[in-house]
């Protein structure tokens, strides 16, 4: 699959290795994550849910600690390990358990975002397309957290790697890209969103959707097929 210049852009020659660096990490993830729901021997998915919360994290560490570049950081409070690639920060979460939901309609978090993810979104995520009211400042419960982050450069972006997944069948599909927190039920604005071939189709063939901006109709909806890639880049209504 050739690799879009949005990704050649934001991580250069060592895009095509990221990008499968993030897919295997993403499988490594759920492998371990369906391994403890099958000897939990319960119906209940909680083991899933809880192996798969640390397990994300922890898999996109170890895909890329030896790579130069890295950054490994922990933000006070947090019980997870962000990794830091090139001034890029990857934030993993799962958008969605079955194919029901388009990444173009996806929630980061099933409710209130986190103090951590509200710092994020604040601190490196891109400049909105229209200013939101409600997030006009962090949350007073973000506050020490944004403190905790102080330390990474200004320039730091934050890079968005949106997933589908369920216990029974796994890792359905993947996407990266760049948003903006809309609101505090977690809705975001993609700037730019493409699909990760996973580890199975790595003979795909790259289907781009067209340009958009928000005030011009509907947006393109892509297909939750992970043996097609789709690329989305949502413009200001300025053209820019």
């Amino acid at each position: 699959m050739l690799v879009s210049r949005w990704a050649q852009e934001t991580f250069g020659q060592r895009a095509p290795v990221i990008r499968q660096g993030i897919a295997e990490a993403l499988s490594v993830a759920l492998d371990n994550a369906r391994d403890a729901q099958t000897a939990a021997q319960t119906d209940h998915t909680h083991p899933f849910g809880f192996t798969l919360m640390s397990r994300k994290f922890e898999a996109l560490a170890e895909a890329f600690e030896d790579m130069g570049d890295v950054r490994i950081v922990k933000p006070a409070g947090s019980p997870h390990e962000l990794v830091v690639l090139d001034g890029k920060l990857l934030f993993p979460f799962r958008y969605a358990k079955d194919r029901s939901v388009s990444v173009m309609s996806a929630r980061i978090g099933e409710g209130r975002p986190s103090a951590l993810v509200q710092a994020l979104f604040n601190r490196f995520g891109p400049e909105p397309m229209m200013r939101q009211l409600a997030l006009a400042d962090v949350a007073p419960h973000a506050v020490p957290v944004a403190e905790a982050l102080s330390d990474l450069p200004e320039d730091t972006s934050l890079v968005l790697i949106a997933y589908a997944c369920n216990a029974h069948a796994g890792l359905l599909d993947a996407w990266w890209g760049e948003a903006e927190l809309l609101d505090r039920t977690g809705s975001l604005r993609w700037h730019h969103c493409e699909e990760i071939p996973l580890a199975k189709d790595t003979g795909a063939t790259q289907t781009s959707l067209p340009a958009a901006a928000f005030d011009q109709g509907a947006v393109p909806t892509p297909a939750l097929n992970p043996r097609v890639s789709h690329a989305f880049r949502a413009e200001a209504a300025s053209g820019e």
